[in-house]
């Protein structure tokens, strides 16, 4: 084959790539405006649908100065500006140890997807925050869903995915602590300051979970990773030892 089809072959592929990704946007943000549609019908977004009322209020009981600061300081590590601090810090360390741009523009396409559709969701639906006394102030856009969630929940799994399938050993397992601990954190940080109802988020999760599933399958992240037994202690080639090159040395010429 040509160097010429070779490459319209390998246009072509990423084209259906680049085509499956938007479709699946589409759909996945459509599905969920449906939702946040339909939730909105119960008392304009603040009826008891799974806890909705009752949820937000009991929290709002429980606040003191101290769970206030320390929820301050929770909902924060899901703000844009440390999502996009940590997303750069994780692009950069993947580029360098992995020298592959392929785990880049997957978490690229996850964390750019995952905005675009916040914003396009809270948009149309226009959920209206808990009725309960807010501790944080102007706040850009509505409740449904949790931007916050939706954006932690993306991130941190998608680090997880990436480490397990580069790495080798049972470290790279570690990964999963806070790809489970940030969104939950962040979960009851957001419900606590009185931001979000519990389908909010609710909605958030399903949104990362369709999100990062469909994104893992069609830009396969991992699938440039090197063969396991290749690999050293931190998924890099293991160099040929002394022994090996010795022996490379000593080998006879063939003709």
């Amino acid at each position: 084959m040509s160097a010429t089809a070779k490459r319209h072959d390998r246009a072509r592929h990423y084209g259906r790539i680049v085509a499956g990704i938007a479709v699946t946007w589409v759909l996945i943000v459509g599905a969920l405006t449906g939702i946040g549609k339909l939730i909105m019908i119960t008392h304009n977004g603040n009826g008891n649908l799974l806890g909705d009322h009752t949820i937000p209020h009991w929290f709002a009981a429980q606040r003191t100065a101290a769970l206030n600061h320390w929820s301050l300081i929770a909902s924060n590590l899901g703000a844009t500006q440390d999502i996009l601090i940590v997303s750069v810090a994780a692009s950069a360390v993947f580029l360098v140890v992995t020298r592959r741009w392929r785990p880049v523009i997957f978490l690229a396409v996850v964390m750019f997807g995952e905005l675009a559709a916040f914003l396009t969701i809270a948009d149309f639906v226009k959920r209206p925050r808990p009725d309960v006394p807010h501790l944080d102030s102007r706040l850009p856009t509505s409740a449904f869903p949790s931007g916050h969630m939706a954006a932690t929940t993306c991130l941190y799994v998608a680090i997880a995915i990436l480490v397990i399938g580069h790495a080798r050993g049972w470290w790279r397992y570690v990964f999963l602590i806070p790809a489970i601990v940030m969104p939950v954190m962040i979960a009851l940080a957001r419900m606590y300051r009185g931001e979000h109802h519990p389908t909010d988020i609710l909605a958030s999760v399903l949104f990362a979970a369709l999100w990062l599933t469909a994104a893992r399958m069609l830009i396969r992240p991992n699938e440039s990773a090197r063969d396991r037994d290749r690999r050293g202690p931190l998924g890099l080639p293991r160099r040929n030892t002394g022994r090996s090159r010795s022996s490379q040395e000593t080998a006879p010429a063939s003709r």
